[in-house]
């Protein structure tokens, strides 16, 4: 009797315990719910106001959106002007003072549309669907007050890159103080208007409000997390630069049954001069390129770790055999790239004509790693072209140019946005990843260095503080290009990572 006593009492304890740990999980779900659909809408809003980076017009309805936003969750707020577009900055300042402070950077500026590309009738007014096949149906919007499929996506230009994350943040101060939690720091956000156009007013006004500015971290909320969709943290990114390369030919178009094999065809001048810059593995044989990039043991594992299916990702390029500037792709990020970004020559397609081009036009981007200095490497590769016997302009050449030099290039230099990399055993980055561990039971993807390019390097070099990449949309978002989306999933995982980071303490 005593031993079925204790049992059965410990059997309805167990119960107890249960239905109240059920309990507690329905509430989060309920809670997660609440703030996905309410991210939504707010986002809905935002998207709603056309951000076009090359439209200087659009920015204002956007900071009077961000204004009245962060005010209702209670920050400080003011414009930080600049020699362009004004960058948007908010506080909210702990009651404590001795609590460390945190910097968020993200841009609500967007990359310029092409209606005709998309489909959907307007890239400014989100839509939900959901995939049907190989296509993706549209939704009534009605779907949402059922049960929230994670795998639905929001359709619109910057839904990922970069207003989702913004919208994310907001909501996830309101689950913040829903739950009577406290943020246990002092929070800073800047949001840039003119990143997906370089930032270049960005150092100057870093520069001019380094107290205000002020912070021991620096987190960027930008980008996909990693392919795996594990939880990411980002230590730096590659910084970029471009040139122009401009070979000529005739003074005009010239009949090319007259004057083929005679006319020099500046198209076979620019090939010959490109194929002389890069091997067939895809190496840079620009001399002194990869000077002082050196890989230790250490940093290799961690290049290692990261999880990359390469098999899905040739599947996905379509291509057999990829370049070989590393062993392995994490390891070819390490490096600086040249890259031919497009060429122009003459006419194409149904409009070709059969003429000798009087000039071809070479775009190139140079991705730069924190021991490569883009002014230098721009150097370097104008001293390449002059020892294949270029004689070098920065604008078009004159005749008597023309008629003295017998090989011309004009190169034309774009500005330098540096790379960054910040230790992995930031203490900082430690509670990030602990954080994210905690949250998602799952091991952290750590990459040392990504693709793409964040304009952080004035942060770090001004403010002389670390700076993390803590991504949060879904790897296949589209950012940049037509169909950009955001997965509901995302908002789901977004609003914990912003929930959990910033309602636990800092080391």
């Amino acid at each position: 009797f005593i031993i079925k006593y204790f049992t059965m009492k410990r059997f309805n304890t167990l119960i107890i315990c249960l239905l109240f740990y059920v309990s507690a999980i329905a509430q989060d779900a309920t809670a997660i719910n609440k703030g996905v659909r309410s991210t939504i809408e707010e986002l809905k809003d935002f998207i709603a106001l056309p951000n076009d980076a090359l439209n200087p017009d659009d920015m204002d309805q956007n900071l009077d959106w961000l204004n009245n936003k962060f005010k209702e969750r209670g920050f400080k707020t003011q414009l930080i002007s600049t020699s362009g577009i004004p960058l948007f900055f908010a506080q909210l300042t702990s009651k404590k003072n001795d609590v460390p402070t945190l910097l968020i950077y993200m841009h609500f500026d967007g990359q310029s549309v092409d209606p005709s590309k998309w489909n959907q009738k307007d890239p400014y007014k989100v839509v939900l669907k959901e995939k049907n096949g190989n296509q993706w149906k549209e939704l009534d919007w009605n779907m949402l007050s059922k049960d929230i499929n994670p795998e639905w996506r929001l359709y619109g230009r910057s839904t990922s890159d970069d207003k989702g994350p913004i919208v994310m943040l907001l909501n996830a101060i309101d689950m913040i103080k829903a739950d009577g939690k406290k943020i246990p720091f002092h929070l800073k956000v800047i949001l840039d208007g003119e990143e997906e156009k370089s930032s270049k007013p960005l150092p100057q006004a870093v520069k001019d409000n380094r107290e205000l500015l002020e912070a021991d971290i620096l987190m960027i909320n930008d980008g996909p997390v990693h392919p795996s969709n594990k939880p990411t943290l980002v230590y730096g990114c590659r910084g970029i630069t471009s040139m122009s390369v401009t070979t000529f030919g005739p003074l005009s178009p010239q009949h090319s049954g007259h004057f083929g094999n005679y006319a020099p065809n500046p198209g076979f001048r620019l090939f010959h001069l490109l194929g002389s810059m890069k091997d067939e593995n895809g190496k840079v044989l620009v001399n002194g390129y990869y000077d002082g990039i050196e890989l230790d043991e250490m940093t290799q594992e961690v290049l290692r770790s990261v999880p990359d299916d390469i098999a899905s990702l040739h599947d996905r390029l379509a291509i057999h055999t990829p370049e070989t500037v590393g062993a392995f792709y994490q390891e070819s990020l390490q490096y600086p790239s040249l890259n031919i970004r497009g060429i122009e020559s003459g006419w194409v397609g149904e409009k070709a004509r059969t003429i000798v081009p009087e000039k071809a036009t070479a775009e190139i981007d140079l991705r730069l790693v924190v021991e490569t200095d883009g002014d230098r490497l721009k150097s370097l590769v104008k001293d390449h072209i002059q020892s294949k016997g270029y004689f070098i302009v920065d604008r078009l050449p004159s005749i008597e140019e023309r008629m003295t030099y017998p090989l011309i290039a004009m190169v034309k230099e774009g500005s330098v946005t540096d790379a960054f990399r910040t230790d992995l055993n930031n203490s900082y980055g430690q509670w990030m990843e602990k954080v994210l561990q905690k949250t998602f039971n799952e091991k952290v993807v750590k990459i040392r260095t990504m693709g793409g390019t964040v304009p952080i390097a004035p942060f770090i070099n001004t403010l002389n503080i670390p700076a993390i990449i803590l991504p949060v949309v879904n790897p296949d978002n589209n950012q940049h290009s037509p169909n950009e989306n955001l997965r509901l999933g995302q908002i789901n995982y977004g609003l914990q990572v912003f929930y959990s980071l910033l309602s636990t303490k800092m080391n």
